[in-house]
């Protein structure tokens, strides 16, 4: 999962309302970082924008379907047909429209060909079993190792580009904001530009809000996979390939959705209208992620998060572990006690890791700048990143790793911040737990092994835990 390092929302840094590109049904994007989201083209007919639902699915199932004609022609890999639907099959990062795993940039990329060939392949056989319908290609994750949601997402960006610029030229030209033509060849093509602290112009493109799904994390795709195997049909060509395998991995799901659903045109309809009929937005009421509980925050008043530590700074390690507990602390005060933890919560069930994680950077950066401090979210101690490192110079340094109650609370405790540590060479680590309520025996758990460190005269890492359990509101508790 990528780190957001010092984001800049677009609402912010061109000085408009936030409500307005909500109003708008907009994402208000970070200009610097990307937001891990991306464009599902299943959802582009059901958009409430009818530049996209009308406009951009008309280009995109033009473009699809003259890639499709071109297999369909097609006798070998690399004729003439091949290569032209090759060259229409653009996977090229896209950086104007801020989606994807880019934590610390927006710089955009490009994909190795063995990814394009698969999708190729894939999309070949496909139309060779007799479907030819363009929205095919938002099924390719399903089937392909290192086809991610990001690759299709970038693929209809540039497809759609030219809704998209209209969409967010109409509503610059609204909101007063300046654009500009980027390319001389389309001069109907002018989008705001930000300049980033290099003097760099980037130009970047506003996305509708019910267009675009969460990314899947790390191998985390249950959600997606749910809505195919609502099929009958599919589920049960899935489970019989599966049947004998305990635990399936990724890697054997992924070999059995595309063994049921390439058995036969009538299969691969079946599936695709699955997956269609189950085809939802990232819903931003729920904020399953936290994202725009995060966007939020950082667009509004943070001065109650903002304190000025009287901690002497000069002490060292120890006065930065003070700082970040008082951090800590501020994030706990605004759950337990105020109504924060509300934004911890969906539906009456805990949101993912994420959301916490989100909300107490928003927190703790504010804090930290007040006091001086570098907060950087997900540095790679080695091994993998740790939550957040805070720091002060290269000696001067805090870890910090936040679970969920329901999480590898005890691994990542004993083991997973630990390793962090040594591999830093930090001498202090502080282990925040959120209780959602189903902590069980967890906390004595790692009491006990932070007890038995202790006692062996070895530094053993904080352990803070949140209540984040719903409560009454503030302003109806009994005081």
């Amino acid at each position: 999962m990528a780190k957001i390092v010092n984001p800049i929302l677009f609402s912010n840094y061109f000085g408009i309302d936030p409500n307005e590109v909500d109003k708008a049904g907009l994402i208000d994007p970070f200009l610097n970082v990307d937001l891990e989201l991306f464009i599902d083209p299943i959802l582009l007919e059901q958009c409430s924008n009818s530049e996209i639902s009308k406009s951009g699915l008309n280009d995109f199932r033009k473009h699809f379907s003259n890639i499709i004609r071109l297999l369909a022609i097609s006798k070998s890999e690399n004729d003439a047909a091949w290569n032209a639907a090759k060259k229409l099959l653009d996977l090229d990062e896209p950086s104007e429209n801020g989606l994807g795993y880019g934590g610390a940039s927006r710089s955009g990329s490009s994909r190795p060909d063995e990814i394009q060939t698969m999708i190729l392949k894939t999309s070949k056989e496909v139309v060779d079993l007799g479907s030819n319908d363009p929205e095919m290609i938002s099924l390719m994750g399903f089937f392909e190792e290192g086809v991610g949601p990001d690759t299709i997402s970038d693929f209809t960006t540039r497809v759609i580009y030219g809704s998209l610029s209209k969409i967010t030229s109409d509503f610059c030209k609204s909101q007063g904001i300046k654009t500009k033509v980027i390319d001389v060849e389309n001069p109907g093509i002018s989008l705001p530009i930000f300049v980033d602290t290099k003097g760099n112009e980037k130009p970047f493109l506003l996305v509708p809000k019910d267009i675009v799904r969460n990314l899947p994390i790390a191998n985390d795709w249950s959600d997606v996979r749910e809505a195919a195997m609502k099929n009958a049909q599919i589920r049960d060509k899935v489970n019989q390939m599966l049947a004998g395998i305990a635990q399936p991995t990724v890697t054997d799901t992924k070999h059995a959705l595309r063994g049921a659903a390439l058995s036969s045109a009538q299969a691969f309809e079946h599936f695709l209208t699955s997956v269609k009929d189950n085809a939802s937005s990232y819903d931003p009421a729920e904020d399953a992620l936290g994202y725009f509980s995060f966007i939020k925050m950082l667009s509004s008043d943070m001065t109650g998060y903002v304190d000025t530590s009287k901690v002497d700074l000069s002490i060292g390690p120890e006065a930065i572990k003070q700082v970040v507990l008082d951090a800590i602390a501020l994030f706990a005060r605004h759950v337990e006690v105020g109504d924060l933890w509300r934004e911890l919560w969906a539906d009456g069930k805990p949101k993912k890791e994420r959301a916490a994680q989100l909300i107490f950077q928003a927190i703790a950066d504010a804090y930290c700048k007040a006091n001086d401090i570098d907060m950087s979210p997900e540095a790679n101690m080695g091994g993998g990143p740790v939550d957040f490192k805070f720091s002060t110079g290269y000696e001067a340094r805090v870890l910090v790793e936040i679970k969920r109650d329901t999480g590898t609370v005890k691994h990542g405790y004993e083991t997973q911040l630990e390793h962090y540590k040594k591999a830093s060479e930090t001498f202090f680590g502080i282990f925040v737990v959120i209780d959602y309520g189903k902590m069980g025996n967890k906390l004595d758990t790692i009491n006990q092994i932070r007890n038995r460190r202790v006692a062996a005269g070895e530094r053993a890492s904080d352990i803070i835990v949140i209540d984040a359990t719903p409560k009454e509101s503030a302003s109806k508790r009994k005081h």
